[in-house]
This record gives structure tokens, sequence and C-alpha cells, in this order.
């Protein structure tokens, strides 16, 4: 009796881990829609990894010089001008960073989008933005 006790304890505590790392993806793909300036679209990739997040953004027709990308509070239309999450900028159209101590749950939790700007240079005009959430369905009927 005490031996099946211990596989349905286990079996419980199992479902309960899995559930719970099931509750958001390994691995979420948004798209990134201009803003600002038309054509500045592409897509930003958010990756669970050991010890944080891996973000891996590609724009269409990489810009020539710099720019920056950072996660801010928000949204695309109102988000706050001080960027929570600094990330590598963008060169000839691409950028990598993993951000260290957060999950990408703790990313879908909060209020976030992610933000490019025009350039090193001015950094006030955004020319492209997508919250951090996942994909709404629609049309879906059951």
């Amino acid at each position: 009796m005490h031996a099946l006790r211990t596989v349905v304890a286990a079996a419980t505590l199992g479902a309960i881990a899995c559930a719970a790392a099931g509750a958001y993806p390994s691995t979420l793909k948004i798209r990134l829609y201009a803003q600002n300036r038309p054509g500045e679209t592409g897509t930003a990739t958010l990756e669970q990894v050991a010890g944080g997040v891996k973000i891996v953004i590609k724009m269409a027709g990489g810009q020539n010089g710099t720019q920056p990308v950072h996660i801010h509070t928000g949204t695309c239309a109102k988000q706050n001008p001080i960027p929570k999450y600094r990330l590598t900028d963008i060169v000839r159209g691409s950028s990598t960073t993993t951000l260290s101590g957060i999950t990408l749950g703790d990313l879908l939790l909060g209020r976030y989008v992610i933000d490019i700007h025009e350039s090193s240079a001015d950094t006030t005009r955004y020319v492209a933005c997508a919250p951090i959430a996942m994909p709404k369905h629609i049309g879906h009927e059951h």
C-alpha cells in the first residue's frame, strides 16, 4: 500500500509540475508592425533558455547604421519612455540578446512591448512595435 501511495503522489506531483511548466510556451514568435515609417516590419523570437530569455529580432530591409531596440512597459500607443530592458542594437537587420534572471512567463505576465527606434541618432521616434503577448486566435470555433 505504501508503494502505491508513493507512485500516486509522484504521479500527482509530476502532473502539477508539467501543468506549471506548460503554462507558457518555451518559444514565442511575435510580429513587429510598422510604426511611424512604412515598411519597418519584422519578427521577434523569444526563447526560454537556461537562466534567462534569448530574444532574436529580424527586421526586413535592414537599415544603415544601428537601430536601438528596447522592451518598455505599456502599449505600442503609449509606453513608458524609460526602457525596462535594453536589447542589443539591430545591425544589418538583426539583433540577438539574452536577458538573464527572467523567464518568458515573466515577460508574458507583464505589460511589455518591444520597440524599434529610428536610429542611434533619433531614439525618440519608434519605427516598429509589438506587444509581448500570446497570439490571439480569431474566428476559431469549437
